[in-house]
């Protein structure tokens, strides 16, 4: 990993687009080769970040997810700016649609996308993919018809398929938001029969899936 002095970083974003920011300054910024810039910062003076910064667990879930054969950013590099205490990691933009407003878009003319989301979300939990981040607006529908992920720093990937404790938990991660829960109001028995087609779980615990999502979205 690399050190820039801040005259460096501010080269490095001139003329980049303000994705996402907070009161803590910039977050996300998006630049005219079509890559993204991350900052990262550290969020509490102890914490786990101290050992691993997010930056390198971002990179590292990156590496792992395309191992997987599970599509994400692609890094092109990763910084330390001592003078803003940021790390910096720059990728490529990945081109696709918000999944969340893709499927309002579905809501009108159906078709079985819900359904293809459902059994991405059953691959990923197959493959051990604890996503706590895996909310509508941080999936992504390629221009393919696949589904790719961004923002992954909030994740765990197991050696094994998730168990339904973690499954049931990270649908409180998916179903978040209202908007979402609305969504799979209105198509739950396509989300249900998509994600069983492609799990192992058993029936007891399909039902308990099934139950889980009820009451999420009740």
């Amino acid at each position: 990993m690399n050190s820039i002095s801040k005259e460096e970083y501010q080269q490095l974003i001139k003329g980049a687009e303000i994705i996402e920011q907070d009161s803590f300054r910039i977050k996300v910024l998006e630049t005219k080769n079509n890559e993204m810039i991350k900052l990262f910062r550290r969020k509490r003076l102890f914490s786990t970040a101290l050992l691993k910064p997010y930056a390198v667990r971002f990179v590292d879930n990156a590496k792992k997810l395309h191992s997987l054969g599970i599509p994400t950013i692609n890094i092109k590099q990763m910084l330390w700016c001592p003078s803003i205490k940021r790390h910096i990691v720059i990728y490529e933009k990945l081109e696709g649609e918000l999944l969340r407003e893709a499927l309002i878009k579905d809501q009108e003319n159906p078709t079985e996308l819900f359904q293809q989301f459902a059994s991405f979300i059953a691959h990923l939990h197959e493959k051990g993919v604890y996503f706590r981040s895996a909310h509508l607006n941080n999936i992504l529908l390629l221009p393919n018809g696949a589904f790719g992920l961004i923002d992954i720093s909030d994740m765990q990937i197991k050696r094994q398929s998730l168990n339904t404790n973690l499954r049931q938990r990270n649908f409180e991660h998916i179903l978040r938001y209202q908007e979402d829960k609305d969504l799979f109001r209105k198509s739950l028995d396509l989300f249900l029969l998509g994600y069983n087609s492609s799990s192992q779980l058993i029936d007891e615990q399909s039902e308990e899936i099934k139950q889980t999502i009820k009451d999420i979205i009740r």
